[in-house]
């Protein structure tokens, strides 16, 4: 099985290269020693794990192996929980404290009977009595309740857990969770960052996290991952977003006997409903293989492997208005995407632990960003292809203290280009044809490394550390190289002169020079953060976080955090409050486009009513024309949020049934946006500076404002049945759309002030599973929406400052208000147990996943472009109709 699985991966490897070297305008090829050293490591995983599956048999444990896990009421591991393994009747103790997975292990016990006994601050002790012997013991799994207090301490299992970090309205999906909701093409992010919120996703959008190591793409096979959660303790000092605006995800690591699954999905649009927006359903077919490998090799040493290859020949669907009237077609865009994921567990000792992970990523899209306005032509072709090594350490050096330390590598490949090099021809919200004019070649190379300490001394959990995160990133910017005919109508009025029928376009822009650059950009940071339990009823958590980065003006970015928990009465209910500030990074975007077009390395050329085909006047040239250029402030500051909130959590019955009312206000200052300096004075048409044309300067002067109230029920009251639903009422107010932002007056930024782009005033989601018998199992997954705004432009250039987004007089940014969204996804599963045995891990799961049942249109948006032909209508894009999926896995 190994081997196949190898071999696979091999297959899949060397057939993706072969696609991109067959696309001649993807990117240079791989060298031939860069295939070898993805295949050699494959080797050395084969070679390594290949021993132990001829010479330990399936399901074999050490006799005398004894491994617990320790769990909250909500089944989430406790870290730093006291374990004591109590032999009788010599009253023996061994004590030990257990990791970041609530787990540990106690290795070649003598046989005999025990006491296990698990302690946990503001938990109820716990004690189970065990036989060790000849045979293997069952791993053990031992819930703590949360401790309630009068004026002696009692216990109840019905509490509310009473710490700043256990909020349950906390959005926390397992693998089995997971495995028993619709998730389109095996895609476990679609479900999840519905429950993020875009207000404190910074200029990045949500923060990913794996494991600990942030990255900006999931790229795991789903079979490798452990759990995902959002909004996991939301003030803490550990991490740089808020609770809502990261996913952190965790992949399996403690690993005791062999256990594999194979898994395929298959979507073909024979059973597709027709897309609004086209002639016909368009043809898509895609299917999904993966496969998961893990056991122990030895006593101390186990090993993960898993490896996805994913084939999708999606459609685009073009809707356009040309000259020669409506141009409707369905457009090819396949994509060949491979993965692998491997991980090494070693238990250097009883206390000491080490985990090695790689990632490999290949990805080959072709025919991209073809849609909507954009004719065929306008297709480009996308490699991503990126290699990560991971080491983890556990040390505990005594049970009060906890070391763990991360070192992180990865290198990362992308390439992007048009498939012709033809002038662009732009005339939005009718058609775009022409070339891409996309040319962007970038490779970078990062390090991260990390160490954190948990300390708990009586009441006080302390937790503290600090990383850095150097890069380098090498980048080959030809974009634009061919230039860009912009056009305002397809035929002349009176307001619009700039028709492409009489080819009068009213702008062209080139770029010429060098496109190559090279810098470096390094993050750093540390915290401290304390959590007290003062009472048992009552926690407050301080904490404080610095962070700073090589390329920023200002090294003061200090962010205090401080959340406190207090249950009254029964602690069934809980009161939470927060308060934190966030600061935000700069993006490697922002330092490229600055050397990149400063005037030396490449120069802009805009040139305003120009001819058509050829742009430049008789006897000049693009070196004779003034050029543009973009800077960055020189005031440049970080931004950051400001959040507050204040929630009441009330336990609901038996299990783990919450609901939760929560209040959240956040402020964003010193926001990302820019703005051109040099534009034409307002009335005077005249430039400050007449030597250069734009100087477009990347800005933190943006703010905004949002509040929301959110109302959470999360329900588990048998094992059978899980949902998870929120109802929330939000407003969302800022005076800019990111840091590319160009306002319609470069000086007058108030009319910017509106709703945000993101801005949807009423959201439901709701997502749940629940078995029925004989094996059967239904997930559903629902997301009802108000409409986000869209922005009332003239279409014209009307300030002469070259960009087309002047708004009508008295029409502010984000006045419209764009379509709704509504979708229902189900799934229905059943599994087949082999031989009819209940505990036979060996099994089958057939599901089916139906996508958009209601085949309701969500539209993206509305034109809002007055000289459009679809002004105040759908812009021509809309979400997939309904789509059905097949899935098969086998489980051993």
């Amino acid at each position: 099985m190994m081997q196949v699985l190898m071999h696979g991966a091999s297959r899949h490897i060397q057939k993706a290269w072969g696609l991109r070297n067959r696309g001649s305008h993807v990117a240079e090829r791989i060298s031939f020693r860069e295939k070898n050293f993805v295949l050699r490591i494959i080797l050395i995983i084969l070679l390594t794990v290949s021993p132990s599956v001829f010479s330990v048999v399936a399901g074999a444990q050490e006799a005398g192996a004894l491994t617990v896990t320790v769990l909250d009421a909500n089944a989430a591991p406790i870290r730093g929980a006291k374990i004591k393994l109590t032999e009788q009747p010599s009253g023996h103790e061994t004590e030990v404290t257990t990791d970041e997975t609530g787990g540990f292990s106690f290795d070649n016990q003598p046989a005999g009977d025990y006491i296990l006994t698990a302690i946990a601050p503001g938990f109820k002790l716990a004690q189970r009595k065990l036989t060790v012997g000849t045979s293997f013991v069952p791993p053990v799994q031992i819930r703590l309740e949360i401790l309630q207090v009068t004026e002696e301490v009692t216990v109840s299992a019905d509490a509310v857990p009473v710490s700043p970090e256990e909020n349950v309205d906390r959005f926390h999906v397992d693998d089995n969770f997971l495995g028993g909701l619709p998730m389109l093409n095996g895609d476990p992010l679609a479900v999840v960052s519905i429950f993020t919120d875009p207000s404190v996703a910074g200029a990045m959008g949500p923060q990913l996290i794996v494991d600990g190591v942030p990255t900006n793409s999931l790229d795991l096979p789903l079979s490798s991952i452990k759990n995902i959660t959002v909004n996991q303790n939301p003030y803490s000092a550990e991490f740089g977003r808020p609770g809502k605006g990261r996913i952190e995800v965790k992949t399996k690591r403690r690993i005791h006997q062999y256990h594999g699954t194979a898994f395929t999905d298959f979507l073909n649009s024979a059973f597709d409903a027709r897309n609004t927006f086209a002639s016909s359903v368009p043809p898509h077919q895609r299917a999904i293989s993966e496969a998961e490998l893990e056991g122990p090799i030895s006593k101390d040493v186990s090993f993960l492997v898993s490896a996805r290859y994913d084939l999708n020949n999606e459609t685009s669907v073009v809707d356009a208005q040309t000259l020669s009237g409506p141009f409707v077609q369905n457009f090819g865009a396949p994509e060949r995407n491979t993965h692998l994921f491997t991980r090494l567990n070693f238990k250097l000792s009883t206390n000491h632990k080490l985990s090695l992970t790689y990632k490999f990523k290949n990805k080959l899209r072709k025919n991209q960003n073809v849609g909507a306005f954009d004719l065929p032509e306008r297709a480009t072709n996308y490699f991503d292809h990126g290699n990560e090594f991971n080491l983890f350490e556990t040390a505990i050096p005594s049970p009060a203290l906890l070391n763990e330390f991360r070192l992180a590598y990865r290198e990362r490949r992308q390439d992007t280009s048009s498939i012709t090099d033809q002038p662009a021809v732009l005339l939005p919200g009718a058609f775009q044809a022409g070339g891409a004019q996309v040319s962007l070649h970038q490779r970078d190379f990062l390090v991260d490394a990390e160490d954190i300490v948990t300390w708990s001394h009586g009441m006080h959990t302390l937790r503290f550390g600090g990383g850095a995160r150097p890069r380098w990133i090498r980048a080959m910017d030809a974009s634009n190289f061919g230039g860009t005919f912009i056009f305002s109508c397809l035929f002349p009025t009176p307001t619009c002169p700039f028709a492409f029928s009489q080819k009068s376009p009213a702008q062209f822009t080139q770029n010429i020079g060098n496109p190559q650059i090279s810098f470096a950009q390094h993050e750093f940071y540390s915290f401290v953060q304390d959590e007290m339990r003062l009472r048992p009823k009552l926690s407050l958590m301080l904490g404080l976080r610095y962070e700073g980065q090589s390329n920023g003006n200002r090294f003061d970015n200090v962010a205090p955090r401080v959340a406190i928990a207090y249950a009254p009465a029964n602690a069934r209910t809980v009161i939470r409050a927060g308060f934190g500030i966030f600061y935000d990074r700069q993006p490697e975007a922002m330092e490229q486009q600055g050397l990149l077009y400063n005037g030396i390395q490449i120069q802009q050329i805009v040139i305003t009513n120009p001819s058509f085909p050829n742009p430049f006047p008789t006897g000049t040239t693009a070196t004779t024309v003034p050029s543009s250029l973009v800077r960055i402030s020189a005031d440049m500051t970080f931004p950051y949020l400001i959040q507050g909130n204040f929630a009441v959590e009330q336990k609901l019955g038996k299990g783990a049934n919450y609901f939760t009312v929560d209040l959240t206000t956040v402020r964003g200052v010193h926001l990302y946006r820019m703005r051109n300096i040099n534009a034409p004075l307002p009335g005077a048409r005249v430039r400050p500076d007449p030597s250069i044309f734009n100087l477009d300067q990347f800005e933190s002067a943006g703010l905004s404002r949002s509040n929301n109230v959110t109302f959470a029920l999360r329900l588990h009251p048998r094992r059978n049945f899980s949902l998870y639903s929120q109802y929330i009422l939000s407003r969302a107010m800022d005076d800019t759309s990111g840091m590319f932002f160009l306002p319609a007056n470069n000086y007058d930024l108030r009319p910017e002030w509106g709703r945000s782009d993101y801005d949807r005033r009423h959201q439901f989601n709701f997502i749940g599973t629940y078995d029925l018998p004989w094996g059967l199992r239904m997930g559903a997954a629902t997301r009802v929406a108000s409409g986000i705004p869209f922005n009332i432009t003239t279409g014209l250039d009307n300030n002469g400052d070259t960009v087309f987004n002047d708004r009508p007089p008295g029409v502010t940014r984000n006045t419209g208000h764009g379509p709704g969204y509504a979708n229902v996804d189900l799934r229905f599963g059943k599994t087949f147990r082999l031989n009819g045995r209940d505990h036979n891990p060996e099994q089958f799961e057939l599901s089916a996943d139906a996508f958009n049942v209601l085949n309701h249109v969500n539209y993206m948006n509305f034109v809002g472009i007055r000289t459009s032909p679809f002004f105040g209508r759908p812009d021509n894009s809309a979400d997939p109709a309904r789509r059905l999926q097949l899935s098969l896995r086998f489980v051993f």
